[in-house]
């Protein structure tokens, strides 16, 4: 069974019982992924436009609830868990049940598209559909902002929640940089506790904040 099938099925939920307490009570106003799109909304405010984020693998909802009161953006999630997206719904956020490789969204809707914490527990053989569906969903001059766990070269390990499962370190943002149409804006290295500089590599999480500027604009 592919990891998506599992998280779709029961693991998604799973996770979102173990955590919504910890994620309901966390403070987002210094969250990085939160900062980054309130610079990002400043710049488009100047073009007279609002911004609209999408993040695949919002969990409860609460990182885009914060941003929904604080930055002049629409928001949408999207998410395994059918339990997470019920809570966003609650809380007036759009979201839908899904995974990153089929986005149930039309072209070029979104000026802002977050993996946060995500891309670590996708199946492999997904990768290239997964970035495809980020850039069709994406506009031309949007934005990509990846949270996740970095290791130079790829390694993986067992996920210690669900037999089967495997979690995946690399440079998530090389995904898109690889393409003439992607640049790496900002990319920070850090202990995936504190948010501090760290030599302990198995510790190690990046988020990266990367421009989408096709060829045509």
């Amino acid at each position: 069974m592919k990891q998506k099938d599992i998280f779709l099925n029961y693991e998604a939920n799973a996770w979102f019982e173990r955590n919504q307490q910890d994620s309901s009570n966390r403070d987002f106003s210094k969250d990085d992924i939160v900062l980054a799109v309130h610079e990002i909304s400043k710049l488009l405010e100047h073009k007279g436009k609002k911004v609209k984020v999408l993040e695949i693998g919002c969990g409860e909802g609460g990182r885009l609830n914060h941003m929904k009161d604080v930055i002049n953006c629409s928001v949408y999630g999207i998410d395994p868990s059918d339990q997470a997206v019920h809570h966003c719904m609650s809380n007036d956020i759009s979201a839908k049940v899904g995974t990153a490789d089929n986005l149930p969204y039309e072209n070029n809707l979104f000026d802002v598209l977050i993996f946060g914490f995500c891309l670590y527990l996708c199946d492999r053989e997904d990768l290239f559909r997964i970035t495809m569906e980020a850039d069709r969903v994406l506009k031309a001059e949007g934005w990509l902002i990846i949270k996740d766990f970095y290791e130079e070269c790829p390694i993986s390990n067992e996920y210690h929640h669900t037999s089967g499962v495997r979690s995946y370190k690399m440079d998530y943002k090389s995904l898109f940089t690889w393409h003439p149409n992607y640049t790496c804006y900002q990319n920070k290295i850090y202990h995936h506790e504190d948010q501090n500089f760290t030599d302990q590599s198995n510790e190690w999480v990046a988020t990266s904040v990367i421009r989408k500027i096709s060829c045509n604009v």
